[in-house]
């Protein structure tokens, strides 16, 4: 395997203190920031966690949630992996993206990844940044969820390419200035209870002429405008008794029973993107993500049948635990017009 070693990653300066940003040294239990003295430790499997103790807003929520999510999931995938079967995904994994007008394969410069030095933030488990990997990429995983850092680190493991996988937190990226050619980040940011630092940490972290490749929730999509908040919001109430109802009301992909909250989520319009990452030189923007499955009540029927004559695919189970329907064509046409994703490609001045 080419994961580096957190030794190798501290010798290498690819990793610094995210409260000071001084340089990491090797501690008794892990590692030690040499200037403000403060510890990090390193896991079992030589995970590095770097994210700031802290009882900040919600980090102990959105841990809580995402990990729960993880374990409810994940199982599937896990398979895959332990059988030796990950490389042979990667085709189908592709092919998903291409058909779903995905920011991995659209934003994404995917073709002329090799030799690049990628950041993603939110790994989840892994699928995204094992796929750049696979395509070359220099890649550095980091998620604020320990368990999710592992399991992407076990997808990493399996593949040649120099990787890296760290738990951080993305309001304060354990990573030297200009440190990467592209920061990919897929429907994560808008978890963050500080979106304004994080997007200037993005910014902060990519070299002079960088890319930032980043999905975020659409406040002008069907699912929002039509059904998350006149139905949960309004009509249920939601949106009058918490603040934080539309992390409440969305993300549980499982079928298992949902026993925790994800405490926070935000939607964005065109304008407000624009105003979010206005130190980069240029945005562009652009929607997809619309399903049948979206429509309150027939919608789950009408996208099973649908499904009978667009078929699956099974490179799903490395992101949802289960294989994912193809979209028919007039979904892909709503979803560039009403879908949920805002699709973001923004490039820091040189």
């Amino acid at each position: 395997m080419s994961r580096l070693s957190t030794r190798d990653a501290v010798a290498g300066g690819w990793v610094v203190c995210p409260g000071c940003r001084g340089g990491l040294r090797s501690g008794e239990v892990g590692l030690a920031c040499g200037e403000c003295g403060a510890p990090y430790p390193v896991t079992s499997e030589g995970i590095p966690l770097l994210a700031v103790p802290t009882d900040e807003s919600g980090t102990a929520e959105v841990q809580g949630f995402w990990s729960a999510l993880h374990a409810a999931i994940d199982a599937p995938a896990a398979a895959i992996v332990e059988s030796g079967e990950l490389a042979g995904m990667f085709d189908d994994l592709e092919r998903l993206f291409v058909h779903r007008e995905h920011l991995a394969v659209r934003e994404m410069p995917i073709d002329a990844l090799a030799g690049q030095r990628v950041l993603e933030i939110g790994s989840g488990a892994g699928a995204h940044s094992a796929l750049f990997n696979h395509r070359g990429a220099e890649m550095v995983s980091l998620d604020l969820t320990p368990d999710r850092v592992v399991t992407t680190a076990r997808k990493l493991d399996q593949l040649d390419p120099l990787s890296l996988a760290v738990q951080g937190d993305a309001r304060r990226l354990p990573f030297p200035d200009g440190w990467f050619d592209i920061v990919y980040s897929n429907g994560v940011l808008h978890h963050s209870p500080d979106i304004e630092r994080s997007v200037a940490e993005v910014h902060r972290v990519l070299k002079p002429g960088g890319l930032a490749v980043v999905m975020l929730y659409a406040r002008h999509s069907f699912l929002y405008k039509g059904v998350l908040f006149p139905i949960r919001g309004v009509l249920q109430g939601k949106a009058w008794r918490s603040r934080q109802w539309l992390g409440e009301a969305t993300e549980w992909m499982s079928s298992k029973r949902q026993t925790v909250s994800n405490p926070w989520t935000m939607v964005f319009s065109a304008s407000e993107v624009q105003r979010l990452f206005h130190e980069f030189a240029r945005v562009r923007l652009r929607k997809n993500a619309f399903t049948f499955d979206q429509i309150p009540v027939l919608g789950k029927l009408v996208g099973r049948m649908a499904g009978r004559w667009t078929g699956s695919n099974p490179a799903g189970t490395l992101l949802y635990g289960a294989p994912w329907r193809n979209e028919t064509r007039l979904e892909l046409w709503a979803g560039r017009y009403i879908g949920w994703g805002l699709n973001i490609a923004a490039t820091k001045g040189s």
